[in-house]
C-alpha cells in the first residue's frame, strides 16, 4: 500500500517542515501552490499571496472546487508515496479521497500560535508573504472559511483531517509527533 499525505493547516504553520521530513522518507512532493504558481506565470501575474489566493478562486469558479486536486491526481499514479501540500477547501480533500487502487490518502493539518506562525513568516521572508502582523491577520481571516464552495475554506478542509499537528513548539517536537503518525500508518 502506498500513500498520499495531504497537507493543510495555517500560513507559517510548518507544512513545508513536515514536508522536508517526508521527503526524507522517499515521499514525492508536491504542492497544490506550485499549480497556481504555474497559472501567475502564464497569465503575467505577480506572485502575491492575494494573486495566488485570487487565481485558485477563479480555478474553482471555472472548474469546480476540487479542480486543484483533479488536475494534481494524474501526478500521483506512481506507486511511490507522495505529499500533496497546500490543500484549502473541502473538495480538493474529496477529490483526493477517491478510491485509487494502490493508494491511501491521510490528511494531516498542521497549526501552531498565531505568533510563532508570523515569527516563522517574517523569517522566512517567502515573496508574498504579510510585511505587518494587521496584514497577517488580514490574510488569515480572509483564508478561514467562505460561503462560496469555490473560495479557501480552511476551517472546513482542517475538519476533514485525520491528524492535527500543534507545531507551536521545537522541530524535535515535530518530529516526534510526524513519527507517531506514519508509524502507525
Amino acid at each position: 500500500m502506498y500513500y498520499i499525505i495531504g497537507l493543510t493547516g495555517r500560513n507559517a504553520a510548518g507544512k513545508g517542515t513536515i514536508a522536508d521530513l517526508l521527503i526524507k522518507r522517499k515521499f514525492i512532493y508536491h504542492s497544490l501552490s506550485d499549480t497556481l504558481r504555474d497559472e501567475l506565470n502564464k497569465r503575467k501575474m505577480e506572485e502575491s499571496r492575494d494573486n495566488l489566493i485570487l487565481i485558485g478562486n477563479k480555478l474553482r469558479t471555472q472548474g469546480g472546487p476540487g479542480i486543484l486536486a483533479d488536475l494534481m491526481v494524474k501526478k500521483l499514479s506512481t506507486p511511490d508515496n507522495h505529499i500533496v501540500d497546500s490543500i484549502r477547501n473541502p473538495s480538493e480533500v474529496h477529490s483526493f479521497r477517491m478510491d485509487y487502487s494502490e493508494h491511501k490518502f491521510i490528511l494531516i493539518s498542521i497549526d501552531a500560535d498565531p505568533r510563532v506562525r508570523f515569527e516563522r513568516l517574517k523569517k522566512r521572508d517567502r515573496k508574498g508573504d504579510s510585511n505587518s502582523w494587521e496584514q497577517f491577520i488580514h490574510q488569515e481571516k480572509l483564508e478561514e472559511a467562505s460561503e462560496d464552495p469555490n473560495k479557501q475554506q480552511l476551517f472546513a478542509t482542517i475538519k476533514e483531517a485525520d491528524y492535527n499537528i500543534d507545531n507551536s513548539s521545537s522541530l524535535t517536537d515535530l518530529e516526534r509527533k510526524l513519527s507517531l503518525i506514519i508509524d502507525n500508518l
